[in-house]
């Protein structure tokens, strides 16, 4: 076999072990870029679900307000509560 031969064989071998490695990055790429979307997706998700429990909350807290309220006021003030209150059943 000549130097030439040895040469162009070696190459074909390195190539293919570049192949292989470049399949095995495209695949950790896709990998981390699926990752990284299902994060961020995530991500988004808790941020969407943390904004309907705060949500919640203070509506909690309003209607803890309006309960006070309705405690400590007569009955001459009652529809003027109500009034206030229709707001917090929407």
């Amino acid at each position: 076999m000549s130097l030439i031969d040895l040469l162009k064989e070696k190459l074909e071998k390195q190539l293919v072990a570049y192949d292989e490695k470049l399949e095995a990055a495209q695949a950790k790429a896709k990998a981390r870029k699926a990752e990284a979307e299902a994060s961020v997706a995530g991500a988004e998700l808790e941020e969407q679900f943390l904004s309907e429990v705060n949500a919640i909350k203070d509506k909690m807290a309003e209607g803890q307000v309006y309960l006070k309220e309705l405690s400590e006021a007569g009955e001459e003030k009652a529809e003027e509560i109500k009034l206030k209150v229709a707001s917090f059943f929407d």
